[in-house]
């Protein structure tokens, strides 16, 4: 009702019957049927809401689906899902299956494992029964290494080839 008494009182003061003040009334009900008009031409279609004011309501919601197979959006193009590998056996490995053979305390700590270098904190995969293992250098000790596995550590010593004992006389 609002609407329609703003729009006759915008179309009175636009037209120019309605400014010169004519009292003809076929005039005026001209106007108010063009007000009528104009107002049901602006309503769209409105859904009150909780809070009492309306939204616009959309006729058809949009949707998606897609299948498990599809290619992902954010992959670069030409990847695709690569399928799992069905060998699900694990080495688990001991502490004497790593050999360590040289161990430098320089800046940074090195020790070479199972004929691999590592410096201290690198991660790395060595084979341990014919299977990669990965595992991280922790720390390099004198004469001993840390390896951590799947949040176990290995304290693992220097491989010599001979043990130094004191009955043995020293080389001069």
């Amino acid at each position: 009702m609002k609407m329609l008494l703003s729009l006759t009182c915008l179309l009175l003061l636009a037209c120019p019957e309605g400014r010169a003040g004519s009292a003809d009334p076929a005039a005026l009900a001209a106007l108010a049927a063009k007000a009528a008009l104009a107002a049901k031409a602006s309503k769209i279609a409105k859904a009150p809401n909780a809070a009492g004011a309306t939204a616009y309501a959309p006729a058809h919601k949009s949707y998606f689906t897609g299948s498990e197979n599809d290619h992902n959006p954010f992959w670069p193009i030409g990847w695709n899902k690569s399928e799992a590998l069905s060998d699900t056996t694990t080495t688990v490995p001991h502490a004497e299956d790593f050999s360590v053979t040289t161990i430098l305390l320089n800046d940074p700590p090195m020790a070479v494992i199972n004929g691999k270098d590592m410096a201290e904190g690198e991660v790395a995969s060595l084979s341990v029964g014919g299977q990669p293992v990965v595992v991280q250098l922790m720390a390099v000790q004198d004469g001993r290494v840390i390896l951590r596995w799947q949040n176990q550590n290995f304290i693992v010593p220097i491989h010599r080839l001979e043990e130094l004992t004191s009955a043995q006389p020293a080389r001069q």
